[in-house]
């Protein structure tokens, strides 16, 4: 009986890497002779069947396809799919610290957490984003010991549980080897940056009675720095149009800050609230010069940020981001299958992973409003050119407001790492009935660190220029226009500090499935099983958190966790077969019931056909319903308080830069806060506020509704060509959300009346400033998405001119709404079309391959977009982002059986759309590396 099940998995994998020659597979229709074929698990279904058709799309992407271009991170290759919008990439992370090295692929844009990431069809340890939810990296999983990735789309929970909303991905490892393999590959951009090194060695072995594979993989990452992309990310922004015309908002190029990144050799004040920003060259002997103005046009003074082209004393907006930040990655992985007595089949495996990152960010600072002093009473000794400045200016005040940057700290840092290590163990058999059945048992833990250094100690300073605290009453001078002493830099610098959050989980799955009964149409097949699963999350705080030391951003340790126990059944009855019109008629469903510590016992469920009309034309359907438990983060958060950037809806500028239908309800609501008509908000200096966080222990599970319906042609008059059309449909109701600081402000203003519980959660100041924004989860949220894939394939023999393969997926997206709140009157806004979810994205490859050599092509579409939903000429000048064509080349010769060389391309045409807010922060659909090229090989001893 052992044949049973090293057949399932050897053809198993056969089928897909055959349908895997193209980027795009087609798990449906397995081309096979069914005679030959053992009973196979597919993605989407428990239950053992001959070839790979079921009622959910799977699309099939081989590891022959995933490095075309040559990237190795999996994460990035999935967002270029038309399936995927753009989850957490590792080339757009310059601005997140918590989230360096990470990469989570996110289907159908409804968020990362409502994608299920399975390995071997088990789901993997997580770890934590920077908004504290469980997400799964996918950079943990070596590219090298893939051997193909199944992507089911559709809601999935009926078979895998929560959080399988938009679909699955299951990431299938190699399983059996027998050599010894060396794979080497390096990169680098075009403009020397962004280089890349892997390495990976594989050793498998057959043994009496079982198979034993290990590999281990070591993957650095170089950084990519803003500053060496002009027009790249903060160099590039939209302004309010000085003229008052319209477009009400245009695009500033080279930007540069009157108040941001100072210098230590010019330093800067602003007299009154005057917006004159005064500099001050530094003079060989230390002391200061002459002051002069910043900004030389009057008619620009209210403008803190300005065009280096038109005034070349404003300072650097790059800084020190990287778009791509340096990180590497070192993993282990072992397995190892063996028959024992009585018809036992075991299967053990351990894994190891770590991921180590760097990002750095602009040093420590003080903005104007926080350095207010007068010049008459300063607590420093203000240098005689400063008083001399503010003199001549004759304002009338002798207030000043002194912004600062820490540069004597260095750059604010922050070193990530993250550490995973699995193991399980998996025993299989079959009954005398021809049942077979499997009992799996799983432990994983990822522990992520992330330390922080050249931070401030913002309880040594009263927001200003005066110490405070252990060195009173004898502080020293902190003196903005001198260059800090070393006793300052001492008392105000922080020691680094470590923050821990540690993720477990244990899991226990039996599972059985077999035929039935055989009735005249086929057997009816069913599977069921149960499912434990038990998780934690443990955060260990440093005590520069849990007391507040660093600009106030405070929390409280956590220890919490939950368990999960589920049930399920899954049946297929075939109805009806060789009639006419009727070559195979079945249908198949499943129920699953889950009980959750906090969220309590809820169900989930999918009824679909599969009928096979003749055999070239196969239809399917299937409706579902998914959920998604809410999170322990969600759940149980303690309260934290943390700096949020954003820009106050009710100042004057905000308001002249939403629609006009708009401006009348947020004016009237802003007023009737107390608030002036032309009220400027401190936010325009201090670009954020404070935001308390905390969780929601009330919260329901997430449910959605999804629907695909769609044909599998295959006509005979064709040989091996495959078509399919899908058309999918999901409906999200009380989507778990937290509405973001900001969010909840505008809501606050754009509501009816400002008698909203919005309101309720932004304090306001005297002043009329906000001080601070409760941000905490609620179930409210209505998401759907309707749209259509397409996909096709054919292979092309050329007789001795060798193979052609070609495939093309696409997506085109018909619908993308999202309902805020009830709150809101269930005001329903459409984002078809707008930035982050183009109308069609889709994909080309073509593989050539003639003897020993190989040559792929693979084209990325994705439509224009506007820049954001709704908007207009009127609104933004180049409203529109353009369409994004990217392409890349790989070329692989085998020099002899065992050595393969190859040649990649990324971005051939070295496109790039820098100079756009829109377009040039990086990331999967533009990219801002330019064209790039790497090196490899596969060396087999």
């Amino acid at each position: 009986m052992r044949n049973t099940f090293i057949r399932k998995t050897i053809l198993g994998i056969a089928i897909s890497s055959a349908l895997g020659m193209s980027q795009y597979s087609f798990a449906q229709e397995s081309g096979a002779d069914d005679e030959k074929i053992e009973k196979i698990s597919v993605t989407g279904s428990r239950i053992l069947r001959q070839g790979m058709t079921t009622v959910a799309p799977v699309m099939v992407i081989s590891s022959d396809e995933l490095n075309v271009g040559g990237n190795l991170n999996v994460g990035d290759v999935l967002a270029t799919l038309p399936q995927f919008a753009q989850g957490i990439e590792s080339t757009d992370n310059a601005y997140n610290p918590a989230n360096a090295g990470l990469s989570v692929p996110d289907l159908r844009g409804l968020g990362e957490i409502r994608t299920l990431v399975l390995i071997n069809g088990r789901r993997p340890a997580q770890t934590v984003d920077s908004s504290g939810l469980l997400v799964t990296d996918v950079s943990n999983i070596p590219a090298r010991l893939i051997e193909r990735v199944e992507i089911l789309t559709g809601g999935a929970s009926s078979i895998y549980g929560s959080d399988a909303v938009a679909g699955v991905i299951n990431v299938i490892l190699k399983e059996s080897y027998n050599d010894f393999t060396v794979d080497a590959q390096a990169g680098t951009s075009e403009r020397g940056d962004a280089e890349s090194q892997s390495l990976t060695l594989t050793y498998g072995k057959e043994i009496d009675g079982g198979n034993i594979m290990m590999s281990v993989d070591f993957f650095n990452q170089e950084n990519l720095r803003v500053v060496d992309r002009k027009g790249a990310r903060g160099q590039t922004s939209y302004i309010r149009n000085p003229d008052g015309d319209n477009p009400r908002n245009i695009i500033l190029n080279n930007v540069g800050w009157s108040d941001y990144n100072i210098t230590p050799d010019r330093p800067t004040f602003m007299i009154d609230k005057t917006y004159n920003y005064y500099q001050f060259q530094r003079q060989d002997d230390g002391q200061l010069g002459e002051g002069y103005l910043a900004i030389l046009d009057s008619e620009l003074h209210s403008y803190y940020k300005q065009s280096h082209d038109l005034n070349p004393n404003l300072y650097s907006s790059a800084g020190p981001t990287e778009p791509i930040q340096p990180y590497q990655r070192h993993s282990a992985y072992v397995t190892g299958n063996y028959e024992l007595p009585a018809d036992i089949y075991m299967t053990g495996s351990v894994s190891y992973s770590k991921v180590s990152a760097t990002t750095q960010l602009d040093p420590e600072f003080i903005f104007s409003n926080k350095g207010w002093i007068d010049i008459t009473d300063a607590p420093f000794t203000v240098p005689q050119q400063v008083i001399d400045t503010v003199k001549q200016a004759d304002t009338g005040s002798n207030w000043i407001a002194i912004p600062y940057t820490f540069n004597d700290f260095g750059n604010r840092t922050t070193d990530t790492e993250r550490e995973y290590f699995g193991a399980s163990l998996s025993f299989e058999g079959e009954l005398e009935n021809g049942w077979v059945w499997d009992a799996y048992v799983a432990s994983g833990q990822t522990t992520s660190q992330a330390t922080s250094l050249n931070r401030i100690n913002s309880e040594r300073y009263d927001g200003g220029y005066t110490l405070i605290g252990e060195c009173e009453p004898n502080c020293p001078e902190f003196n903005p226009f001198m260059p800090l002493s070393k006793e300052v830099v001492d008392y105000l610098r922080l020691d680094p500090f470590t923050d821990e959050r540690v993720i477990s989980q244990h899991t226990f799955s039996a599972n059985i499935t077999g035929d039935i009964l055989d009735l005249p149409a086929g057997y009816l097949s069913f599977a069921t099983g149960v499912e434990i699963r038990k998780e934690g999350m443990e955060v260990n705080l440093s005590e520069t958190i849990l007391l507040g030391l660093n600009r106030n951003k405070k929390s409280q340790n956590n220890d919490v966790d939950r368990t999960v126990k589920e049930a399920y059944v899954e049946l297929v009855v075939p109805v009806l077969s060789d009639a006419p019109a009727v070559k195979q008629l079945d249908i198949e469903t499943a129920y699953r019931k889950a009980n959750y510590t906090y969220a309590g016992t809820t169900d989930s469920w999918k009824l679909g056909i599969n009928w096979a009309v003749t055999d070239d034309l196969r239809l399917r359907a299937v409706k579902s319903k998914a959920v998604r438990a809410p999170q322990l983060t969600e759940l149980l958060s303690p309260s934290s308080i943390t700096f949020i950037r954003g820009d106050d809806p009710c100042d004057a500028t905000e308001i002249d830069t939403i629609s006009t239908d708009k401006q009348a309800i947020r004016k009237a609501n802003c007023q009737a806060l107390g608030l002036p008509a032309d009220f400027n908000a401190a936010t325009n200096v201090t670009t954020g506020v404070d935001v308390t966080v905390s969780g929601n222990a009330q919260l329901e599970v997430e449910t959605a509704y999804t629907k695909t319906v769609g044909l599998v042609f295959t006509p005979s008059f064709v040989e091996d060509l495959s078509l399919t059309v899908d058309y999918f449909d999901i409906d999200l109701n009380g989507g778990i959300a937290r509405f973001g600081a900001f969010d909840t402000a505008e809501m606050c203003v754009d509501s009816a009346t400002i008698n909203n519980g919005f309101c309720a959660q932004v304090t306001r100041a005297a002043d009329g400033n906000i001080t601070n924004i409760n941000d905490t989860w609620v179930n409210a949220n209505l998401l759907s998405r309707r749209g259509v894939d397409v996909g096709v394939y054919y292979p092309w023999k050329l007789g001795g001119y060798g193979n052609l393969q070609l495939s093309a997926y696409a997506t085109r997206i018909i619908n993308s709404t999202f309902v805020d709140s009830p709150l809101e009157g269930e005001t329903v806004f459409e984002y078809a079309g707008a930035s982050g979810t183009p109308e069609w994205k889709g994909s080309f490859v073509a593989k050539y391959s003639l003897n020993d050599l190989s040559v792929r092509w693979k084209t990325n579409y994705v439509h224009s977009v506007l820049y954001r939903r709704d908007v207009t000429a009127e609104d933004y000048e180049q409203h529109v982002l353009p369409t994004s064509v990217l392409h890349h080349l790989r070329v692989g010769y085998y020099l002899n059986d065992d050595f393969e060389v190859y040649f990649n391309v990324n971005n051939v045409m070295d496109k790039d759309w820098l100079g756009h807010p829109g377009t040039s922060s990086g990331g999967s659909t533009y990219p801002i590396t330019g064209r790039s090229f790497s090196l490899g090989l596969s060396y087999t001893l």
